[in-house]
């Protein structure tokens, strides 16, 4: 198991919450060089500063539908979450089933595979299929959307979220807590994907439609593409 200290836990119940009110936009707003470059998710959590992370999770939780596969999923804990925020409700049974997915084993009780180029599951066997700040760490990501399509079933949900290839490069370059400080660096990995490329690779990918927003002031991109309920 790698070490873990890049993690830290659950993320407030408050950063999580949308929307966020006046004074807390405004304090992030205020902070952003702070939790966008010099704190890690813990530290700007603890000054009451939304994290990077918890801007992440909150814009792809209310986009999951029954069983999930998270791909990259460090501490697994955006399925943690989701199955938390199921409870009672008709994700419930897809929730429990859900699974996070990683090539280094962080600890999160993750499905642990050696690369995304086969992905371990059944034709047609999940609703949604997540690749969070991860796909551009992934060599062979065109593999691993086009096993994202396979293994989706019809109607099934891809969402991915990404940072732009520049703000991508400066960042890894300043962020010295980041994860890919914590393990080896691939070969074909990059830090960061302009938002026509990752568009592009979706749609390579089988998806006819790719539908992409931006959050956390436009650095960071909200792709959803879904498959098609029937194919013909």
């Amino acid at each position: 198991m790698t070490d873990l200290k890049m993690f830290s836990g659950r993320p407030p119940e408050w950063s999580l919450r949308r929307p966020k009110s006046a004074l807390q936009h405004l304090y992030d707003l205020v902070g952003a060089p702070l939790r966008m470059v010099a704190f890690p998710d813990h530290v700007s959590e603890r000054l009451h500063l939304t994290s990077l992370r918890a801007e992440r999770l909150s814009a792809v939780l209310p986009l999951m539908k029954g069983r999930v596969l998270d791909i990259g999923a460090g501490d697994n804990m955006l399925v943690n979450l989701y199955r938390e925020a199921s409870i009672g409700t008709a994700n419930d049974a897809g929730a429990r089933d859900s699974k996070g997915l990683d090539v280094v084993d962080w600890g999160g009780d993750c499905v642990i595979v050696e690369n995304c180029s086969h992905l371990p599951f059944e034709d047609h066997s999940v609703d949604t299929v997540c690749f969070v700040a991860c796909l551009n760490h992934i060599p062979e990501r065109k593999q691993a959307l086009t096993e994202s399509w396979r293994i989706l079933k019809p109607g099934g949900r891809l969402i991915v979220t990404m940072i732009g290839r520049l703000i991508g490069e400066v960042g890894h370059a300043i962020w010295w807590y980041s994860e890919d400080k914590h393990r080896d660096v691939a070969e074909g990995e990059v830090m960061g994907m302009d938002p026509t490329a990752v568009s592009n690779l979706i749609r390579a990918a089988g998806f006819p439609y790719v539908h992409r927003s931006s959050f956390v002031y436009g650095l960071n991109h909200l792709f959803v593409a879904n498959k098609p309920s029937s194919l013909v």
